[in-house]
């Protein structure tokens, strides 16, 4: 890749995918670029360096495999002549990219075998970009007897082999993607653009681990993956492992070319070394790319040895391998005269129609006749897979890719100190994110290498900055942070960081996420794949648990008056709604006392509602009744008041004291854990019917000032609509409403102020309760309120500011009382 920082090698060239004309980079940057292998390739041809035959019986059973799992159903070995009957009738899986990924599977098994017997060999991964080429990653940890070992029903047997093939794709078998029940996959497959920052994130904090990464080349043209790129910047040698990215250029993706597919070897800043169009497993490229293996790996070393001394290089040049192979390499080349190797015609399933098609049939036939199953596969008591094609598989099974420990149980529990440790007083105002701050520091100082802060360069602004007492930011090319162990990683691509994030704690570890509000629905697709990730890993019976992510959303809406409204966006509580609900949390803490695994808060000063003992019930609980702005304790109240959020709240109790000094008997709620609200049964902590009824009673009005839009709380309520009768419930929240304005005038705009709570509070005595003595002033009441809306928003267009009575809060309880 012709980025600085970065080195390159090929791994061959075929004619199929030969980019068309050479490129006008200066003739100085590229030779800075080139790295020639020849010298390399010669040493592995002297003697037995390197197990060609090996390699190629390996790749050849791999490609059978993945062939056969495509395709067949039955007959899976070719034990007997195929049959059309023999094939699937719902063809599913994508061939074109498996030939390459068996292909760097077996190269990386080779390097480490090469280097196993010198006893400080790396643990390797390897993460797939392009996922939907599971039949290779699948073949290949049969061989490797990983699929053995996590699915006992698959045994190293013919009948387990065939079984195994019929598996792929079927119910109750295995996906046509890789997913959290491949085993060694910390990655959900066809997800394109994370897999390059996943592999970033697993080894950090890991010195022993090496991640292979191969990304497609389609991939390669997605903005997370371009970004991620850079990630080797964030890379501290001395601390972390390292990652070989391939970038895999078969030239075509579902429809088309690739833009990586039409660079030629100076646009990549790489050198070709061997190569050929021979299409049966051409030498030289596998000398090529064992070469480049131990090339990239050798570089790895250098860099590491150098920092682990005492002495880093300056902006070290961490390797990347350029791959470049058909698409559908081996398959079949035509079809009809349409070419099919080398083409977008071999992306998914080359042959459809197969099971009914006899040209087609015929082809497949002699598809998988040509990789010899006859000597590939023999009797168990031979070994069902011939023993050459296993000679390059690790030896010690710990080191073999689908049972390295950290890729499914590597959990370790975080060491958190005592949060009332870190509580405020009431009588003053403390920023929610400034009390947060202070315990993360803590939580680094204990977490030196397992914690680490991933934001998009917010960490001060959103005032968590007292991280920085203890620790540092960690970027290797600022020479003020690089190599001190920082445990922040600043970067303005959300993409980057939640891959990171992910790659980080499914092996093992724990993070942070901080982030404005409006900006964190950029990675929401994301979260929501994770999500599903980690709910298939707490299924799969052999994966052990998993750390939660944290994300705190602040900078909110509410106050983001001074950027506008492109700042103002509550959305990603939608999408956590929608998850799974068992995997959901989300809080909503009122004060800088309730903050503990909080999602939503304010980083402004805000008044203190709750002393510790009162915050941690209330926790606990999830939502309860604040008894002393409430009248009479909250017993027997003409209406139910709801905060859900920081300033809403604020003014949930400025409205019930407005409310209590003109009679009206409120009760105050607060909400901290938003799916307590769902229906029974369907969340963890979702309320039973006698404890919403004890909350917001059955019968009375209940208005709900909500930190985000009203119709996510609207849709946690509906469920429970036939019980609790929804129609009593009014819900504001954020209407869109907003822009370059005044704090409080946020809260008027989207009609969430004291004053509107207020008068909607009264609309509904009138109806429901028409003898109630505030009904005989009522409309004296809201025509003043609404009044005090018109004159705010007269003072601020005059002052540019809102009026001290808005933060006023004191004397409105003190009559109240």
């Amino acid at each position: 890749m012709a980025t600085t920082g970065l080195a390159a090698s090929s791994a061959g060239k075929f004619d199929s995918v030969t980019p068309p004309k050479a490129s006008s980079l200066p003739a100085e940057l590229v030779n800075q670029l080139l790295i020639n292998l020849d010298d390399k390739i010669e040493e592995l041809k002297k003697g037995d360096a390197l197990d060609l035959e090996g390699l190629l019986a390996y790749q050849r059973v791999a490609n059978y495999l993945s062939t056969a799992q495509i395709f067949l159903r039955d007959n899976g070995l070719l034990t007997r002549k195929l049959e059309q009957e023999d094939v699937r009738k719902r063809l599913l899986g994508h061939w074109g990219t498996c030939p390459g990924l068996n292909f760097a599977y077996a190269h990386t098994n080779n390097l480490i075998t090469t280097h196993e017997t010198e006893g400080d060999v790396p643990d390797f991964m390897f993460l797939t970009g392009p996922g939907h080429g599971a039949p290779a990653l699948l073949s290949t940890l049969f061989m490797e007897g990983a699929i053995t070992r996590f699915y006992p029903q698959y045994p190293m047997s013919r009948e387990g082999l065939e079984s195994f093939i019929r598996a792929f794709s079927a119910p109750g078998g295995f996906p046509s993607h890789v997913n959290a029940e491949t085993p060694g996959a910390i990655h959900e497959g066809g997800e394109l653009g994370y897999c390059l920052a996943v592999a970033y994130g697993s080894v950090m904090d890991k010195p022993d681990h090496i991640c292979v990464a191969v990304i497609g080349d389609g991939e390669s043209e997605t903005g997370p993956t371009a970004t991620a790129w850079h990630a080797h910047k964030y890379l501290d040698p001395a601390e972390s492992g390292a990652v070989i990215p391939i970038l895999h250029v078969n030239g075509f993706k579902i429809g088309e070319r690739t833009i990586a597919g039409t660079m030629d070897d100076l646009e990549y800043g790489d050198a070709t070394s061997g190569g050929g169009s021979d299409r049966d497993h051409d030498i030289a490229i596998n000398y090529n790319m064992a070469a480049s293996m131990e090339w990239a790996y050798q570089e790895i070393r250098k860099i590491q040895t150098a920092a682990r001394s005492g002495k880093p290089i300056v902006k070290p040049r961490w390797p990347i391998i350029i791959m470049r192979t058909p698409k559908g390499w081996t398959g079949p080349r035509k079809l009809n005269e349409n070419p099919i190797e080398g083409s977008w015609r071999a992306h998914q399933v080359p042959l459809p129609g197969a099971a009914k098609d006899d040209k087609e049939f015929e082809l497949l036939e002699k598809w998988l006749v040509s990789y010899g199953p006859e000597e590939l596969f023999h009797t168990e008591a031979d070994g069902i897979i011939d023993g050459k094609a296993l000679r390059i598989i690790p030896k010690d099974q710990q080191k073999r890719m689908g049972m390295v420990d950290a890729t499914y149980r590597g959990f370790k529990p975080l060491n958190v100190p005592n949060w009332k440790d870190y509580t405020h007083s009431t009588d003053k105002e403390v920023s929610n994110m400034k009390a947060v701050g202070a315990y993360v520091a803590k939580i680094i100082e204990l977490n030196s290498d397992s914690f680490r802060i991933f934001s998009p360069d917010e960490i001060t602004s959103n005032k968590l900055d007292d991280a920085f007492k203890v620790t540092h930011r960690n970027f290797q090319w600022d020479p003020e942070t690089a190599n001190n162990g920082g445990r922040v990683i600043e970067m303005l691509s959300e993409h980057t960081l939640q891959g990171w994030m992910q790659g980080y704690t499914l092996t093992g570890r724990h993070a942070l996420f901080p982030s404005y509000e409006s900006f964190l629905g950029i990675v929401q697709t994301m979260i929501e794949q994770y999500a599903k990730f980690v709910k298939m890993a707490l299924e799969t019976n052999w994966r052990g648990d998993v750390a939660g992510l944290t994300y705190i959303e602040t900078s909110t809406l509410w106050r983001q008056e001074h950027n506008g409204y492109s700042h103002q966006n509550p959305g990603l509580i939608s999408s956590f709604i929608s998850l799974p609900r068992h995997l959901a949390r989300i809080y909503f803490p009122a004060d800088a006392n309730t903050n503990i695994n909080l999602v939503v808060g304010s980083k402004n000063p805000t008044r203190g509602w709750l002393n510790a003992e009162e915050a941690d019930r209330h926790c606990i609980a999830g939502a309860s009744v604040w008894e002393k702005y409430s009248s009479d304790g909250g017993l027997n109240p003409d209406v139910v008041l709801v905060g859900c959020g920081v300033e809403v709240t604020f003014e949930v109790i400025a409205a019930a004291a407005i409310l209590r000094n003109n009679g009206v008997k409120v009760r105050v709620v607060n909400i901290n854990d938003l799916l307590i609200l769902g229906p029974t049964g369907v969340h963890p902590h979702a309320l039973s019917q006698e404890a919403f009824d004890s909350l917001f009673t059955a019968d009375k009005p209940v208005i709900v000032n909500f930190h985000g839009y009203p119709k996510d709380l609207a849709s946690l309520l509906f469920a429970r609509s036939a019980h609790v009768g929804r129609s009593r419930f009014d819900i504001f929240g954020y209407i869109e409403e907003g822009t370059t304005t005044t704090p409080w005038s946020m809260l008027r705009l989207n009609n969430c102020s004291r004053y509107t709570l207020a008068d909607i509070a009264i609309q509904r005595l009138s109806k429901d309760q028409p003898n109630h003595k505030i009904v005989v002033k009522g409309h004296e009441l809201c025509s003043f309120w609404k009044h005090q809306l018109v004159l705010h928003d007269k003072y601020t267009k005059e002052h540019g500011e809102d009026p001290a009575w808005v933060n006023e809060i004191a004397e409105l309880e003190k009559n109240a009382a």
